[in-house]
């Protein structure tokens, strides 16, 4: 094997893992559940296929991928299925969970805290690259049911939000 075959590996084994990281990501911000997903380095393809008949019924509250998994997590924990009003925000991919930017540092967010759309609210390392979630709506948080360090699935809930009118004020 030459040198330049050598290195035409490593950066398509870079590539593919930007590409499975991206993929993961993309995955998280869909609606519906994901039926078929394909990450390709040669050529660089990315393919993802949802159940459309899912999508034609129009966006669900906490429709999103694996939906299924995260309905059966919900109501194990009972947190977002006690009250229609709460969502859950879900991990996009697998990986270790971390609540702020370094270690010693405070929190992104604390139970209690108020949220506004799209702030980052926790860190899911990957293959050594770290994705920022950030909340998909904004709303107070009410439950983290994920320790810092621990490692989270695809589709586990990180955390539960109840809208801004339905806690107490303060």
């Amino acid at each position: 094997m030459s040198d330049d075959a050598a290195v035409e590996g490593t950066v398509d084994e870079q590539l593919l893992r930007s590409l499975c990281a991206e993929a993961h990501a993309l995955v998280g911000k869909l609606r519906g559940p994901v039926s078929r997903l394909a990450v390709q380095a040669g050529d660089h393809r990315v393919e993802i296929e949802w159940d459309t008949t899912s999508a034609a019924q129009g966006p669900r509250e906490g429709a999103g991928p694996a939906a299924t998994g995260a309905a059966a997590d919900t109501a194990a924990t009972g947190e977002a299925a006690e009250a229609g009003d709460r969502h859950a925000i879900h991990a996009p991919l697998l990986g270790t969970f971390y609540r702020s930017p370094e270690p010693g540092a405070p929190p992104f967010v604390e139970e209690g805290d108020v949220i506004e759309p799209d702030q980052v609210v926790g860190i899911v390392e990957a293959m050594k690259i770290l994705n920022r979630i950030q909340a998909d709506r904004g709303g107070r948080v009410v439950k983290i049911l994920v320790a810092d360090g621990e490692m989270v699935e695809f589709g586990q809930e990180l955390m539960v939000l109840e809208p801004f009118e339905a806690g107490p004020a303060g």
